[in-house]
């Protein structure tokens, strides 16, 4: 709603802004502390959405929701919620996690999607907060697929290229970076002694279509469904890659059709040539 903001995010594809009351944040931790994840990791970076067990995924969901959909009344104009998840990394040296984008959520041309990642303690460098390029979401356009790793990324092979274009977001608790779906982000690891939590949920405009694209696995193609957010509570990246390698595809849902994979293969030299470039 704020014209500034929203330039800013068009620009960059990001923006920070405070958005929960201290009451508000110990409430969300108060409940993730009192939870017992079936995925959670000691060494690693996880997410609640991972879960296996489909109920508990949709009341975490329902928990975050009721917390953070009266916030985005108020800064969003017309969105709806997707996806509702803690984003949690352990403290250690193996929790990375690299310059990624995320899965393509809506048709791109028309409609955009994004995550409002809110920290619920203090982020820094240290404990592995958020970073991101800025305006790397204008680089590419292709449809981003799933699973992991299996179809693969155009920046599977360039962690190391990237990295240093990564700028590291340091945010207060409460705080809130909403960035745009093909923005490339990535976190250090966690070097303190405390688990960093936070929360990120899925927002798109009202009238927007939730769309998954999934690699065939006999074809090679993506085929492009039509999906609703339950799709994303069942459906995460670990059963779709099982899937995958048993050469199975996703059943029960409405197939729009399969589209060639079109994906940027690039060298180190145009990959660094491409995001220098930004401004």
């Amino acid at each position: 709603k704020n014209k500034e903001l929203q330039e800013q995010f068009t620009q960059e594809g990001f923006v920070v802004l405070p958005l929960l009351s201290s009451e508000e944040v110990e409430t969300l931790l108060s409940y993730y502390n009192n939870q017992q994840f079936d995925n959670k990791i000691e060494a690693g970076f996880h997410i609640s959405l991972d879960n296996q067990n489909e109920d508990l995924v949709k009341e975490v969901g329902t928990k975050i929701k009721d917390v953070l959909v009266p916030k985005t009344m108020d800064l969003l104009d017309d969105c709806k919620i997707f996806t509702a998840s803690y984003v949690i990394k352990e403290p250690g040296l193996k929790n990375i996690v690299p310059p990624h984008q995320d899965w393509s959520f809506v048709d791109e041309s028309q409609f955009c999607s994004a995550t409002i990642w809110t920290a619920l303690v203090d982020v820094t460098e240290e404990n592995g907060a958020l970073g991101v390029i800025r305006g790397s979401h204008n680089i590419f356009n292709h449809k981003r697929s799933s699973p992991s790793p299996q179809s693969k990324s155009p920046l599977s092979d360039h962690i190391f290229t990237l990295f240093p274009f990564v700028d590291v977001i340091e945010m207060k608790a409460g705080e809130s970076l909403i960035f745009d779906n093909r923005l490339i982000h990535a976190s250090p690891p966690n070097l303190s002694n405390h688990a960093r939590i936070a929360v990120g949920i899925g927002i798109t405009q009202q009238e927007a279509q939730l769309k998954h694209f999934y690699q065939n696995p006999q074809t090679e193609k993506l085929i492009e469904y039509d999906v609703d957010e339950n799709f994303y509570t069942w459906f995460n990246n670990k059963r779709l890659s099982d899937m995958f390698d048993e050469g199975k595809s996703p059943e029960g849902l409405t197939i729009c059709g399969e589209i060639e994979r079109i994906v940027p293969d690039l060298s180190k030299v145009e990959m660094e040539t491409l995001v220098g470039k930004l401004d």
